[in-house]
């Protein structure tokens, strides 16, 4: 299997795997905004719920801290996907509004509502209105590099997060953790760039095997969930394929019933499945008795393995595999990884609807 020079100039137009290649930089650099940031104003003390209200890749961020963060932080911590928000929210509500445009519209009605219960709120952008709300109504404010797709900054929009938690006094100092996936995902980096021919590297091998496939993505439930979303997400937006994500247990408990009827597209599904050594033993053995039935239903399955030694780390390992992954596969399918045509198209008859609504 080839991969060409040419290919990579013809629909790599954007610079998406450069963005890919320096990835340890951006949580350098969001280590840096995440410590800066004056949070003065927020009562840490007082905070019961956290809710992070985002779309997309700038909702991911969100999903990692959440999911990382589960067996430590002590109050409850949602992602808010919607122009409205949870009954919960009040004074003793931790809001982080995320939008890397500053101009998402579920992301600034939610805020609005936010200021309305009270809710300590901390803005994270790089411009647009939600900077300005922020500068007004004197909320924190991340100011984050601009420039990028939001689904290629999740460096920036997980980092300072994560950094803020802590220096809130919600979870324990993560810098050895992060010092440790920084030097992890900078050398892992160089084993799947471009230059690498395909027999070295398995995001192309990954990429080959998922072309003309519809992958469904499994992971436990404790700290990988999110890798289900995020492999799903890359996949969807840059290689402009469909790709679905389910979480163990659960998934025995409906989805495998489901199989039983499937001759029409059978030849059309791959089962993707991600472990960990760490998770508890009952999931991992499910998952992989279920791979060993769908392998005697005719369907081959992929798994992969985390790698590296700390939590973060080992999350990360995955992170990246699925964005060299999904970078390769939009190269296969002759699509440019950073353009998302369709959602442009959305958002800008979306804006007409509102604008023809006040008429």
């Amino acid at each position: 299997m080839q991969f060409y020079e040419k290919d990579y100039s013809k629909y790599d137009t954007f610079g998406m795997h450069a963005i890919l290649v320096r990835l340890h930089e951006q949580i350098a650099e969001g280590f840096r905004l995440g410590s800066e940031v004056d949070l003065s104003s927020i009562k840490n003390r007082a905070i019961s719920n956290i809710i992070l209200c985002g779309m997309g890749g700038s909702a991911i961020g969100g999903d990692l801290l959440r999911s990382y963060t589960a067996d430590e932080l002590e109050c409850p911590f949602i992602i808010n996907r919607n122009y409205s928000i949870p009954g919960f929210v009040s004074s003793n509500t931790l809001m982080i509004a995320s939008s890397y445009s500053g101009n998402t519209e579920e992301t600034l009605t939610s805020y609005s509502y936010g200021l309305k219960t009270g809710a300590q709120i901390i803005c994270i952008s790089t411009n647009g209105k939600l900077s300005e709300l922020a500068v007004t109504n004197n909320n924190p404010m991340v100011a984050l590099p601009a420039g990028l797709p939001p689904r290629a900054a999740l460096g920036y929009s997980f980092t300072p997060l994560l950094v803020m938690l802590w220096r809130l006094g919600l979870i324990t100092d993560k810098k050895s953790e992060l010092d440790e996936t920084i030097d992890y995902i900078r050398n892992q980096a160089s084993n799947l760039s471009n230059d690498i021919p395909f027999e070295r590297n398995e995001a192309k091998q990954l990429a080959f095997r998922m072309k003309n496939k519809l992958p469904i993505f499994y992971t436990p439930p404790d700290h990988f969930d999110v890798l289900g979303v995020r492999f799903r997400g890359q996949v969807e937006e840059n290689a402009k394929m469909l790709a679905y994500s389910a979480v163990f247990p659960e998934m025995n408990h409906n989805e495998l019933v489901g199989w039983n009827h499937f001759e029409a597209y059978k030849n059309s599904l791959l089962p993707v499945f991600i472990m960990d050594s760490s998770t508890d033993p009952r999931i991992n053995y499910r998952m992989e008795l279920t791979a060993e039935i769908m392998k005697e239903m005719g369907v081959e399955s992929i798994i992969i393995n985390t790698k590296g030694d700390s939590l973060l780390t080992r999350i990360f390992s995955i992170i990246q595999i699925a964005d060299f992954t999904s970078y390769y596969l939009a190269i296969l399918n002759q699509e440019d990884p950073t353009p998302i045509g369709v959602i442009k198209r959305l958002k800008k008859a979306l804006s007409k609807f509102q604008e023809d609504r006040k008429t």
